[in-house]
């Protein structure tokens, strides 16, 4: 990066509007060079640009080495995510600890639901993140503590070896959801995980959650057999850790980080008033990075800046930062944009913004999708106060830039991410509960898709009929299934292929039984070990009126497996009056 500091030399910038142009424009799309990760969570490849936590990435370490239960809490936007992937599990795997991979409630994994048997998307989500070379059957099945015991702690002499295992903002699966079918799934997870803290003693699990869903966290805690847990607050970054943050990845990558650091951590501190400066004592990583990875590209080729003439950048980037947000939320939520920008400068422009607004008087104004869009995306933060839930600017330093924002009337370009990271939102939309915002980011992803994204084509492709699954619509999932399997064809993956096939032969169980069994039996034909697949063969045998075929099949399925749930339901569903099991099946019936 060439950008050095000076005091009184001009910005030499060209193409780029000045501050009260009245001209914002978009976020660009993201440049993999810099050293800054800007709005997305640091992963574990990025340890290396890590910098400015290792005080905390130790003590979460060993709090989570020597407890069963750790929660680690702190606002949105502080940085649990990045110290997780980035800074506390590489320590633990350097130090030969057994590490699972961190799971994400909102992780879906590529595969047509409509092809398990059963599944909750919680405990999907969790296990398929942990395990993520597992068959989905058996994730999908297979309770917690046997997969813990059956791909658990290596061997390594006498003692047992814990296994870390992490859920990451792990407040989705805290909050009670309104559906039954969903308090259900979650009901059914927590207490899965309870029976595994109770079974499995070398289990040491992390939750990582909100500020404002720590005493939820607390009740889970005691349901898991584990209160008082150990627990971790992660406060933003002192100035201190801010200039490593800053100073250390330009180092390592060439540029004059102590330079730049100087100057920028306190702009980033700095609060301008009409009644004059104040300085806060601490910096949000994610307006850090932010910044950082905006400047780094835009100023790549500027030899000096003044500390006035950084501070105008600062702005412009935060204004920018925030109009593309709210235009992207207003985009989402199909809301005028203009509406937004009025709404949210009206209530986070002023002292207001600073001192909290209570969350009913929010929810008045705008839907709740919005709300917590905007929590989402790092402009606002919730506290709790007397069990009230207030939301206030994610710092200070946001106030000026917000009461720029929808002062012009050029609208605000929105740049959307690549198909890749589209298809994450809308999985995270379907994990909020919202159907139709899903669809939409998954129809365009379908649009975005080059001649070279075959496979994430097809994911979204298996996504969209997974949503149409859900909602019950079933010849818009089997479409959808069908043109994801013959772009699998074309990949080609032929197991991929045979999961799509048995997803459709699923759903075509109670309307079509003779289409049901061709679509399985070409599933099987690929997957030939699935059991469930032979498990669903044999019911749409049976349903389809070829009860001796289908015999032959269960018995098949049970005879490599005589616990298969489904097959032992399917055989006694067949049975004729007067029958009964053979004596060693009976138990498991």
């Amino acid at each position: 990066m060439g950008l050095g500091i000076v005091n009184p030399m001009p910005l030499k910038i060209s193409a780029e509007p000045a501050p009260g142009d009245g001209m914002m424009t978009a976020q660009a799309s993201p440049d993999d060079s810099a050293p800054f990760v800007g709005e997305r969570m640091f992963r574990e490849q990025d340890e290396r640009i890590f910098h400015g936590r290792a005080t905390e990435k130790h003590e979460v370490a060993g709090l989570w080495k020597a407890n069963r239960l750790t929660l680690l809490s702190g606002g949105a936007g502080v940085g649990k995510s990045s110290l997780l992937h980035a800074g506390v599990v590489p320590l633990l795997r350097e130090g030969g600890a057994h590490v699972l991979p961190v799971a994400q409630p909102v992780h879906r994994p590529s595969f047509p639901l409509a092809a398990l048997p059963e599944h909750n998307p919680f405990r999907l989500a969790v296990l398929a993140s942990w395990y993520p070379r597992v068959s989905l059957t058996q994730v999908s099945e297979t309770p917690v503590t046997k997969l813990l015991r059956r791909y658990g702690q290596p061997d390594r002499g006498a003692d047992q070896v814990p296994t870390l295992a992490a859920i990451d903002g792990a407040e989705r699966l805290l909050h009670t959801p309104s559906g039954r079918e969903q308090r259900q799934h979650r009901e059914s997870l927590l207490d899965d995980l309870a029976m595994a803290m109770e079974q499995a003693s070398h289990l040491h699990l992390l939750l990582a959650v909100r500020d404002d869903a720590f005493d939820l966290a607390l009740e889970v805690a005691d349901r898991l057999g584990q209160a008082p847990p150990a627990s971790y607050q992660l406060a933003p970054l002192t100035p201190e850790a801010a200039h490593e943050a800053v100073a250390e990845p330009l180092r390592l990558s060439g540029g004059p980080g102590e330079a730049v650091a100087r100057l920028l951590v306190p702009e980033l501190r700095t609060v301008r008033r009409t009644t004059g400066l104040q300085t806060t004592s601490r910096i949000e990583p994610a307006l850090l990075q932010l910044v950082c990875k905006s400047l780094y590209r835009q100023l790549a080729d500027v030899s000096e800046i003044s500390a006035s003439q950084l501070g105008a950048e600062v702005d412009r980037v935060l204004t920018e930062f925030c109009a593309h947000s709210l235009a992207t939320i207003a985009a989402d939520q199909s809301l005028p944009a203009p509406t937004v920008f009025s709404w949210f400068r009206t209530a986070f422009g002023g002292p207001h913004g600073l001192a909290g607004i209570p969350e009913q008087q929010l929810c008045q104004s705008m839907p709740r999708a919005v709300i917590d869009a905007a929590q989402d995306r790092h402009l606002i933060r919730a506290r709790l106060r007397n069990e009230d839930r207030y939301y206030e600017l994610q710092h200070p330093r946001l106030a000026a830039p917000v009461r720029k924002v929808g002062g012009v009337t050029v609208p605000v370009p929105i740049h959307r991410p690549s198909p890749s990271v589209r298809l994450l939102e809308a999985h995270r939309a379907l994990s909020a509960g919202d159907r139709e915002l899903a669809r939409r980011h998954a129809e365009a992803v379908v649009r975005a898709c080059g001649e070279g994204d075959l496979r994430l084509l097809a994911d979204a492709k298996t996504f969209l009929g997974d949503i149409a699954y859900e909602r019950g619509d079933a010849k818009t999932a089997v479409g959808h299934y069908h043109e994801a399997a013959a772009i699998f064809e074309a990949v080609p993956d032929n197991a991929a292929v045979g999961w799509r096939l048995a997803g459709i032969g699923r759903i075509l169980l109670s309307t079509d039984s003779g289409e049901s069994v061709r679509q399985l039996r070409a599933a099987a034909s690929r997957l030939p070990r699935e059991l469930s697949i032979q498990t669903a063969l044999g019911r749409a045998l049976w349903q389809s009126g070829r009860t001796r075929a289908a015999r032959a099949v269960l018995e098949d399925v049970l005879g490599r497996d005589h616990n298969n749930r489904e097959a032992l339901d399917a055989k006694r569903t067949m049975l004729l009056p007067g029958e009964r099991y053979p004596l060693q099946m009976r138990n498991f019936v």
